[in-house]
């Protein structure tokens, strides 16, 4: 009988000593699960608050572009380029992606790749790609000239112009009902999901 309740006691203690483990396992899981989830909060403030500031900041650059590239027409409509081809600043009627706006997003959308170094190091920004669409509508040209937002690096600025080098052909811009070669400009931004 003595060895019954000896047995019983060492096993009563066993199933204490697991659960009180349990629950102190449990607790710090907790604890931990509670510290995670205030530097996801914190994260993700963050990344919203930044990409704020790159928007705020990229429609003001977009202003002040469009406001100089309109002061650059009035003064002068036209430059030539490198081999002495006449491309306008600004056309009566304004290059347009097949499709519109909404379908040239789409295209970025599909074939934009975010570059792994820059995800890795968590870069978003604005690129903002310059390009000419000669009378043909074929993009040339292409350039990224401006950028918003910290830390953006070469690797956006590249696909970026990767992307639109790559675009299907547009409808030209037409000055006096002639398709002329038109200067362009794209803001492209990259933000992490």
């Amino acid at each position: 009988m003595k060895k019954n309740f000896y047995l019983f006691v060492l096993v009563c203690t066993v199933a204490v000593w697991q659960s009180c483990g349990t629950k102190e396992n449990t607790n710090d899981t907790s604890v931990t699960t509670a510290e995670e989830v205030a530097a996801e909060t914190k994260k993700a403030e963050t990344a919203t608050a930044r990409r704020a500031s790159i928007e705020k900041a990229r429609v003001e650059k977009a202003e002040q572009r469009r406001l100089a590239n309109i002061e650059l027409a009035k003064s002068t409509p036209t430059y030539k380029n490198a081999i002495g081809k006449i491309i306008y600043y600004k056309a009566e009627v304004d290059p347009s992606f097949v499709g519109g706006e909404r379908a040239m997003m789409n295209y970025l959308r599909d074939n934009i790749q975010y570059p792994q170094e820059a995800q890795d190091k968590e870069v978003e920004g604005t690129v903002f790609v310059d390009f000419v669409v000669d009378q043909n509508g074929n993009v040339q040209e292409v350039v990224g000239s401006d950028v918003i937002g910290e830390n953006v690096d070469i690797l956006l600025k590249e696909e970026a112009v990767r992307v639109v080098a790559a675009m299907p052909q547009w409808v030209a811009g037409t000055q006096r009902g002639v398709a002329v070669d038109t200067r362009f400009s794209v803001p492209i931004t990259f933000e992490l999901d």
